[in-house]
């Protein structure tokens, strides 16, 4: 039986196709970096837009996730800051864009694993009766839809920091 009548055709054949396939997926992740390039947030948003598939908030005005207006924990501004960025270091394909403890505010991009769609994860700290209280606002850059993984990431985010153990210091 000859290389041609083999199943998968001749070695040249699935070069080009193999070739073809990465360009096609190089191209793909390359219009996604320049239809989706990373912009400063001038502040934190206020609300996901309406009826949006690709937003998730714990946080005023909250949006999918758990429902709560921010997630409150008994420890200081700085360890808190820490702490989140601690979990952004820890999950894949994140970067950490802006961080200010005077502000309370750390924004990152969390990217998908194949196509590389960029989501922003955006985090705000304030200190309120002695108590800090936490903002997560995790919202798709381009697309319509998020498959739950906005959802998913800021109820991961929410449990990391309850099964926390903070230090008796007051938010100040």
């Amino acid at each position: 039986m000859s290389e041609e009548g083999k199943w998968y055709g001749s070695p040249r054949r699935l070069q080009v196709f193999a070739l073809g396939i990465t360009t096609l997926y190089i191209g793909m992740v390359f219009l996604v970096w320049v239809a989706a390039p990373t912009l400063g947030f001038e502040e934190y948003p206020t609300q996901c837009p309406e009826d949006s598939q690709n937003c998730s908030r714990i946080a005023p005005n909250p949006y999918r996730a758990t429902g709560e207006q921010g997630i409150i924990v008994n420890a200081s501004k700085a360890e808190v800051m820490s702490e989140i960025i601690s979990w952004i270091e820890s999950q894949p394909r994140t970067e950490l864009i802006t961080e200010s403890e005077d502000v309370g505010y750390i924004h990152s991009v969390f990217r998908s694993f194949t196509i590389r769609f960029p989501d922003d994860m955006l985090f705000h700290v304030e200190c309120e009766n002695g108590s800090a209280v936490i903002w997560a606002h995790s919202q798709s850059r381009i697309g319509v839809y998020d498959f739950m993984v906005n959802d998913n990431r800021v109820i991961s985010f929410a449990e990391h920091i309850e099964n926390q153990e903070w230090s008796p210091a007051t938010c100040e």
